[in-house]
């Protein structure tokens, strides 16, 4: 499978991935960054099961000054570090392999976008891990009222998507999945 980057300084280069990772599809990816795209320049941008790293990335190439990538894999930490060298991205870019909740817990400032794209494995197996990640953003103070969250899950998800301190902005379907948007609860 080849990725590309959308648009941006960077569009058209291609990064590395691997068959483990299962990646945004084209269709999610380019619907984040429209929703987003007034508020991409100079963001700060955190990219929660990252995979290969191209939703952090892609936020770079359009204009964020600052990417922090999260994944427990080995692997895709691998992956993630070639990506970033290949495109010289070392000076604006932090890659923490841990799992995400112990990752969250070392993290400092807030970000102005996020992305949390788990294996969707996870919607089966700990529906709820994926609330109590959501809630922690909030919790250790990494978002603001000017945040916003999106999640990819599996349209068969029975994950409840009420958050404590979180408001459910919008939930759009893209084929098989959902890209459920949050912010911050005034």
């Amino acid at each position: 499978m080849t990725l590309k980057i959308l648009a941006g300084k960077f569009k058209g280069k291609k990064l590395f991935t691997s068959k483990n990772i299962r990646p945004a599809t084209a269709k999610v990816k380019e619907a984040i960054f429209n929703i987003c795209q007034f508020h991409i320049e100079n963001a700060s941008f955190l990219d929660i099961f990252a995979g290969s790293g191209a939703l952090g990335i892609e936020a770079l190439s359009r204009g964020a000054i600052f990417a922090a990538f999260i994944d427990k894999a080995h692997s895709s930490a691998h992956i993630i570090h070639k990506n970033i060298k290949n495109l010289n991205l070392e000076e604006c870019t932090r890659v923490i392999q841990k799992d995400a909740i112990k990752a969250i817990n070392l993290l400092k400032g807030t970000f102005d976008i996020i992305t949390i794209d788990p294996p969707f494995i996870m919607f089966k197996d700990k529906p709820k891990y994926i609330n109590e990640l959501l809630s922690l953003l909030q919790t250790k103070n990494l978002i603001n009222e000017n945040t916003s969250i999106f999640l990819e899950e599996p349209t068969y998800s029975k994950r409840d998507d009420k958050i404590e301190n979180l408001t459910l902005k919008e939930k759009r379907k893209y084929g098989s999945c959902n890209l459920v948007e949050y912010t911050m609860k005034y």
